[in-house]
């Protein structure tokens, strides 16, 4: 998997759109202090929580003597789920369900930090990433990736207000539509390389001499 195509699997993963709709919905009644101490918090808790995994996805993988193309089909099947409801699902937002919560800085570790940020989807794609990933310096690449785009995370936190004030509703409904579409399509080339390392998938050599 190319670099930019795991950039990109990182991005719609463990992204900053879902948890800066939600980030507005909670932080409503806040003030300029606790909106910005929330959105710190959120991304530090984040990013904590994907560079363990980032760290001992191999460990995991030898515990649990599970095979890293088992983790690519089964990471692959759930972010083939995930990018489906964002395509066809009728997300209902979660911030203007009832009456916001009073603004406190748990919501930062939850719901924002897990399970909206670090997403279930995201650990799986971080682990199995990992897992494909060869020698010391590629691993760097990939931690640093992480902090990158925990780094937007904290932008786009930090200028919640003003973006999505600018930006319609049916527009963000048509971008999270697009990103839906190519998530499905990275989530099928995990499944793809996981058959491809179980022999499953027969190389052109063999089709064109069998």
């Amino acid at each position: 998997m190319a670099w930019t195509d795991i950039f990109v699997l990182l991005f719609v993963t463990i992204g900053p759109v879902r948890a800066s709709l939600v980030y507005l919905g909670l932080t409503k009644s806040a003030d300029a202090e606790l909106k910005r101490a929330i959105a710190f918090r959120t991304v530090i808790v984040s990013t904590v929580i994907c560079i363990i995994f980032a760290l001992v996805g191999a460990a995991i993988l030898g515990g649990l003597k599970v095979s890293t193309e088992a983790l690519l089909i089964a990471g692959g099947i759930i972010l083939l789920l995930f990018a489906l409801n964002l395509i066809l699902g009728e997300d209902k937002d979660q911030a203007s369900d009832g009456p916001p919560p009073a603004p406190s800085l748990d919501v930062a570790t939850f719901p924002l930090a897990v399970p909206l940020m670090a997403s279930p989807q995201g650990l799986v794609a971080i682990v199995a990433i990992e897992g494909t990933l060869a020698g010391t310096g590629d691993g760097a690449i990939f931690l640093v990736m992480i902090l990158a785009v925990m780094a937007i995370n904290l932008g786009f936190l930090l200028a919640a207000d003003k973006i999505f004030t600018k930006i319609p509703p049916a527009i963000l409904k048509i971008f999270l539509r697009i990103v839906g579409l190519l998530l499905c399509a990275l989530a099928v080339q995990l499944i793809i390389f996981g058959f491809d390392g179980l022999g499953l998938i027969p190389s052109p050599d063999v089709e064109l001499n069998g």
